[in-house]
């Protein structure tokens, strides 16, 4: 009976370690082994609510240590159970099918994990040597799981640094066109040459596409999701806004009269539906539930900041140059529908990653924007002026 009990244990062991790596490693399908997505969900929210509470570039920095450790802290649990799922079958069986070295004295169960440690890891000493051929095979076994196990985690690591690799070449890319930030009447008006615009929709385009492709690899590849950039500019919530927020300023800036091909380019609906899509997988996947009831002076803030983004991005379109809507409040009405269907499930994700609002967005110079129309000036003193100046704590959806 107590054999039974063993080789039961360290059989289901063996199970959970290989349904876990066939779902985290070898299927392609948006899941995780319990005990990856255990460990990947436990280790961010501990690293969240300690960098939470740290500055800025701190807490950057140490967001940024959990991704890299997640990896080998998978392996380690890995050779671990199987180490001890391996011993549970070899513990019941140690005196009679193996043969020990002199003077080892009665075996115990952590000598059984120590030969199983060392099969596994392939280095066998030969003080514990398996003489029933089921144990040999057994041995044989373990030593080709532990060099398929190194071997797959090799591969996975050299695929998942290349989709780092990658989202990084996207990133840089809009970085350059965004005036190195999150300007995007600068990336409109940076493929404005001469009155019109030159590859524009070709941009559009690799844009929609490259969303896609990171969609696909954090899909096949979840573990990428804790990666996170200390530069802004390099995250997954800085690529959606500007995909976002550059489909939007389209719809409601540019004067379609002047640019039908672009306004009406189906390369804008597609980079829309892209980037929504991408976002809502996302949602999804991090379960960051549903829209949130706003109070009215939430609504009026919101609106009053969107307004000033409005009104300084059709100023920046038309120093270049570019013709914008005669009708300006049809394109405030359009422009704040976006905003309304996108901002707040991108808001909710940026600070799951651990971003504060204002340096995914570069509205840190709108974040007074809601308070100066909340109420009527009046005449204030130097004491409270200057306590008006004080920064405020970043961080919440204005």
């Amino acid at each position: 009976m107590r054999q039974i009990a063993f080789t039961l244990a360290g059989v289901l062991l063996l199970l959970l370690v290989l349904v876990d790596v066939y779902l985290t490693i070898l299927d392609d399908r948006p899941r995780v082994g319990p005990l990856g997505d255990t460990l990947n969900r436990v280790s961010w929210r501990g690293g969240l609510a300690v960098a939470r509470r740290l500055q800025r570039t701190r807490r950057h920095r140490l967001l940024n240590s959990i991704g890299p450790t997640l990896m080998p802290a998978l392996v380690v649990v890995y050779l671990a159970l199987l180490t001890l799922g391996f011993g549970f079958i070899y513990y019941p069986r140690l005196g009679r099918l193996f043969k020990l070295a002199e003077g080892f004295g009665t075996p115990s169960f952590w000598d059984a994990v120590y030969f199983s440690g060392m099969t596994l890891t392939t280095a066998g000493y030969g003080d514990i040597t398996p003489e029933a051929r089921s144990m040999r095979l057994l041995a044989v076994a373990e030593s080709a799981a532990g060099v398929a196990l190194i071997s797959l985690m090799v591969t996975y690591l050299l695929t998942v640094y290349g989709s780092l690799q990658r989202k990084r070449q996207v990133a840089l890319g809009f970085y350059h066109q965004a005036d190195e930030g999150a300007n995007v009447a600068g990336f409109i008006a940076h493929h404005f040459v001469e009155d019109r615009f030159v590859g524009f929709e070709g941009i559009l385009r690799t844009a929609a596409r490259d969303l896609q492709e990171l969609l696909e690899s954090h899909i096949e590849h979840p573990i990428l999701h804790y990666f996170h950039p200390v530069e802004v500019y390099k995250s997954f919530p800085r690529l959606l806004f500007l995909t976002l927020e550059t489909c939007a300023v389209i719809r409601s800036c540019l004067d379609e009269e002047a640019y039908p091909k672009t306004c009406r380019h189906p390369e804008v609906s597609t980079l829309e539906a892209s980037a929504r899509h991408v976002l809502g997988e996302f949602a999804r996947g991090f379960g960051l539930g549903g829209r949130g009831r706003k109070s009215q002076s939430a609504k009026f803030e919101e609106s009053s900041r969107w307004r000033q983004r409005f009104s300084q991005t059709l100023a920046q379109l038309r120093r270049a140059g570019i013709r914008t809507k005669p009708d300006v409040d049809a394109g405030w009405e359009e422009y704040r529908r976006n905003r309304e269907e996108w901002e707040e499930p991108l808001f909710r994700f940026a600070r799951h990653l651990g971003y504060d609002w204002d340096e995914v967005t570069g509205d840190s110079d709108l974040l007074y924007a809601a308070d100066e129309g909340m109420e009527e000036p009046r005449a204030t003193s130097k004491k409270e002026e200057a306590s008006q100046r004080k920064p405020r704590r970043r961080g919440a959806l204005r």
